[in-house]
C-alpha cells in the first residue's frame, strides 16, 4: 500500500474513530450477535476496549463470517469470537483518538517509532510513547487477558498471533485479512 493510500486511510478510520468516540452505536440484532457469541466473561472484556475498537472488532467479526476459506461452523464460531476480541489488550484509555494517527505515522519512521516504544514500557498511560508500546503489545497483552479467563486455546492463540508479519494457518490468515479490511 503506497503512501498516499495509507494516508487515506488512516484519516478515514480518524473520522470513523470521531464517530464512535462515545459510543460504538449497536442495534438491538448487533447486540444480539455479540451476546450470541461471546459468554458473559467475554462480553466484560469485550466491553473495556474504547468503543472505536469495539466497532472495529464487530466489523471484523462481521467479515470473518462470509470468507470462503473457512471450511465448518467449528471453525466459523472460532473465528467470530477471536474476531470480537483480537483487540481487548488496547484498553479503554490507552489511546487518544489522535494517538491512535500519531501511533500509525510513528510507524513510517522506524528509528523514532524504536525510541517511542522503549520510552513507552516504562512510562504511564496518556502519553505518545505509551500508546506506541500498547498498539505493539497489544496482542500479547490481549492473549493473557484470554489465556486467564480460560478462552478455548484456538481463540488465544489467533489474538496473540493476529499482527504477526507471517501467518502461520489459514484461520490466521482469515483473521488478518478481516482485521485489514476493517
Amino acid at each position: 500500500m503506497g503512501r498516499e493510500t495509507s494516508l487515506k486511510v488512516l484519516f478515514q478510520q480518524w473520522l470513523l474513530a470521531h464517530k464512535f468516540r462515545k459510543d460504538p452505536q449497536f442495534t438491538y440484532e448487533d447486540k444480539n450477535f455479540l451476546n450470541r457469541h461471546l459468554s458473559d466473561w467475554e462480553r466484560v472484556l469485550f466491553d473495556q476496549m474504547d468503543y472505536i475498537d469495539q466497532r472495529h472488532a464487530f466489523g471484523v467479526a462481521r467479515t470473518v463470517l462470509n470468507d470462503p476459506r473457512i471450511q465448518n461452523q467449528a471453525e466459523k464460531e472460532i473465528l467470530i469470537k477471536a474476531a470480537l476480541l483480537h483487540d481487548i489488550g488496547k484498553i479503554r484509555g490507552d489511546f487518544t483518538i489522535n494517538q491512535r494517527v500519531l501511533v500509525k505515522i510513528s510507524q513510517l519512521f522506524p528509528s523514532w517509532h524504536k525510541r517511542l516504544f522503549k520510552a513507552g514500557k516504562r512510562s504511564e498511560s496518556g502519553n505518545l510513547a505509551r500508546a506506541v508500546y500498547v498498539q505493539a503489545i497489544h496482542p500479547q497483552r490481549g492473549a493473557y487477558m484470554l489465556l486467564i479467563s480460560g478462552v478455548d486455546e484456538a481463540v488465544v492463540e489467533l489474538v496473540r498471533n493476529h499482527h504477526n508479519s507471517i501467518s502461520r494457518t489459514r484461520l490466521e490468515r482469515c483473521l488478518k485479512t478481516a482485521d485489514a479490511v476493517n
